[in-house]
């Protein structure tokens, strides 16, 4: 889901669940690594858990990406329902790191451990 000027309040301010917002750039190589991720299966895996993964481009959105403090991408960050920003990360991370994530924010145990349980 893409998230904008127009629809941050609708999407984050109005959500019960917390949220995680991935800033990027079209011109950012790692950027479109993590946005090949997302769409392929990181916002399926969040919709099943119940988190809300999104995606903001900087360049289309610069009330958010001014709000936010946003001067390099990839950035991605947690906000909470009560509005609190948790886990900002700058940079690619390994794939696991989103996937644990996640399941952290989703109040369950991490996807490696459930496999093994």
């Amino acid at each position: 889901m893409e998230l904008t000027d127009k629809n941050y309040e609708t999407i984050i301010k109005n959500n019960e669940k917390p949220v995680f917002i991935d800033f990027y750039s079209p011109t950012c190589g790692p950027c479109q690594m993590l946005m090949q991720l997302i769409d392929e299966r990181l916002e399926k895996y969040g919709e099943e858990n119940g988190i809300p993964v999104v995606k903001c481009d900087v360049s289309k959105n610069p009330k958010l990406a001014s709000a936010f403090k946003i001067e390099s991408v990839p950035f991605t960050i947690v906000v909470m329902p009560d509005g609190k920003l948790k886990y900002p990360e700058l940079g690619l991370k390994n794939e696991t790191y989103y996937f644990e994530l996640i399941d952290k924010l989703a109040g369950r145990g991490s996807f490696f451990s459930r496999l093994f349980t």
